[in-house]
């Protein structure tokens, strides 16, 4: 068999070979691709779920399925399980296994291999070679068990977090990339955001693309910009909830630059949604601190000329910050604009934060809901001083809150957050700390 070393940008490199092989007058069928770690571990998971009865496939029976302790010392083991998970699929830690399948009335071994190569290093292959006169399709045997190796992984349909790993340099390979399912996120949904109308539809096109995926055969890439405290990690929850078990969901934290990983990673699964936060800090105006070379990757990755079956998830808190040619039409579909909390919906949100119906009197005198309007604040801000509110109660040593004292929790509050400190900051005793939080004043 030739073995092609070189690298491509792809999710495997495609090796395909009908290769012949005469003996005794049979020929013998063979097909082989070089996958990615992530693949490799969930073929290995797969073809054992086939074997222990855990999985089961109409077209493909595993027979037997054995390991080997490494190449330097060739012994057939059993398979080393390291964990099963809860639908009871195990995670195989053998660097080399081998399976013997039916597939279509025919006999063929799979080998799965961990090499470490001289010059590329740690490659991981799938070679699928027929054992009788009738094995034919190795090829198709081969996709067959890589699709369904991914769709029946242990990752498919939720949601997923990257772990940070700052040392790690970016590479169309993901082999490096380290993920983790996300549990125990805080229940959201689109219905508990306060969004105008016109961009709760839009977002709601977003999730019922990534669900209709397979009749659609479009991705959505959608930037939400807005200042700090507008629900727009709360808007990407709620869209990784409504579309759990529809979409693989991979969850970025703000700055991480492994963009060529990320979008590997990302297209194994289809579909799949990239959240990216905070996307200014990685793609920021190329006249400021943009690294040049990481812009043009994502440039490339959502380019119309490339094709990418990933839909993207970005936000940042202003849009002016992230590079004209980034957020251009035809690399993102829709810039959102999330703003400040309308008026009519304070009360509604402040009810949602407390039970306490004294506390809700106060947030409903005319005064207060004035000043809240004046100032045009977030829901986060508003969530803040409900939090304030109660522990002021609690803890100012008599029975309630007044009407004063709210008011004053209100301004010192805005003060430590909005305004500009003073040039007497530095003395702690004029309005405000180094750094823009504010001595509080509650007789203001």
């Amino acid at each position: 068999m030739k073995h092609n070393r070189s690298r491509f940008p792809r999710l495997f490199r495609s090796v395909d070979i009908e290769n012949e092989r005469r003996t005794s007058g049979i020929e013998f069928f063979s097909a082989q691709e070089e996958v990615n770690r992530w693949l490799f571990d969930f073929l290995k998971t797969y073809l054992y779920a086939l074997h222990s009865g855990t999985l089961s496939n109409a077209d493909v029976k595993a027979n037997s399925f054995h390991a080997m302790t490494s190449i330097n010392h060739p012994v057939i083991s059993k398979p080393l399980i390291s964990f099963q998970i809860e639908n009871g699929l195990a995670k195989i830690e053998n660097s080399y296994v081998y399976a013997q399948v039916d597939y279509a009335g025919a006999d063929y071994y799979i080998n799965l291999l961990r090499m470490n190569h001289e010059i590329e290093g740690i490659v991981h292959e799938i070679i699928v070679v027929g054992t009788s006169a009738e094995a034919k399709r190795p090829d198709a045997l081969r996709d067959i068990l890589i699709n369904e190796a991914i769709n029946n992984s242990m990752y498919r349909g939720k949601i997923l977090r990257v772990l940070e790993a700052p040392n790690v340099a970016d590479d169309e390979d993901p082999d490096n990339l380290e993920v983790e399912i996300a549990k125990n996120l805080e229940k959201s949904s689109l219905s508990e955001v306060f969004l105008p109308e016109n961009v709760t539809k839009e977002l709601c096109k977003f999730i019922e693309c990534a669900g209709r995926y397979k009749e659609l055969k479009l991705s959505l890439r959608y930037l939400l910009s807005g200042p700090p405290g507008t629900a727009k990690t709360q808007i990407i929850r709620a869209i990784a909830q409504a579309c759990q078990g529809k979409a693989t969901i991979i969850l970025a934290s703000g700055g991480d630059s492994r963009l060529n990983m990320l979008f590997s990673f990302a297209n194994i699964f289809s579909p799949a949604i990239l959240c990216i936060d905070d996307i200014d800090l990685v793609v920021g105006e190329r006249t400021q601190t943009c690294n040049k070379n990481i812009l043009g990757t994502f440039l490339q990755k959502l380019d119309g000329f490339v094709q990418n079956n990933v839909f993207v998830l970005a936000t940042t808190n202003d849009k002016n910050m992230v590079d004209m040619a980034a957020s251009r039409p035809g690399r993102f579909d829709h810039v959102i604009d999330v703003g400040a909390l309308e008026p009519r919906n304070y009360l509604d949100l402040v009810k949602r934060c407390t039970k306490d119906s004294e506390i809700v009197t106060l947030f409903e005198d005319r005064d207060i809901l004035a000043l809240l309007k004046d100032k045009e604040i977030v829901g986060a801000f508003l969530t803040n001083l409900v939090k304030q509110a109660v522990i002021s109660k609690i803890t100012n040593g008599k029975e309630g809150l007044s009407k004063k004292e709210l008011l004053g929790i209100i301004n010192s509050t805005y003060r430590g957050f909005y305004q500009a400190p003073s040039k007497a900051g530095l003395g702690f005793t004029q309005g405000a700390f180094p750094g823009g939080a504010s001595v509080i004043n509650h007789d203001e």
